[in-house]
């Protein structure tokens, strides 16, 4: 069995191990090119969320697609710099939303305790 093609990317301080893949379809199109093999590598956070940076590369052999945003980059490591910076903002993103919801529900229990607190205090007075 033939090794898997792998790219190392760097992007910023960290590097990603991105894995060639054939497309899920044979000639799937994306706009008017067709894909000729899928690039991914997993990103984990720090909570053991995983999520996958993919680019796409066209049979052209020219260009590149990261799946995140539209429109194609004309260098591998740029567009995989590209989908990776756009998957890590989304999953800051979904981690600050759970945060804030985290908050925003234990606010609202604090204030329908101290509510319920009031109500009763009063009524005893």
């Amino acid at each position: 069995m033939a090794a898997k093609e792998t790219r190392i990317v760097g992007v910023g301080s960290a590097e990603f191990k991105f894995e060639r893949g054939l497309p899920d379809k044979e000639g799937r199109k994306l706009g008017d090119r067709t894909v000729a093999a899928v690039w991914s590598a997993p990103l984990e956070t720090r909570d053991g969320k995983i999520q996958s940076a993919t680019v796409n590369e066209f049979d052209d052999g020219v260009l590149y697609g990261p799946s995140s945003v539209p429109g194609t980059v004309s260098d591998f490591p740029g567009a995989c710099a590209t989908e990776v910076t756009v998957r890590w903002l989304q999953l800051a993103n979904e981690h600050l939303a759970g945060r804030l919801e985290r908050q925003r529900n234990i606010g609202m229990a604090v204030g329908v305790a101290l509510a319920a607190l009031m109500i009763v205090l009063i009524s005893f007075r």
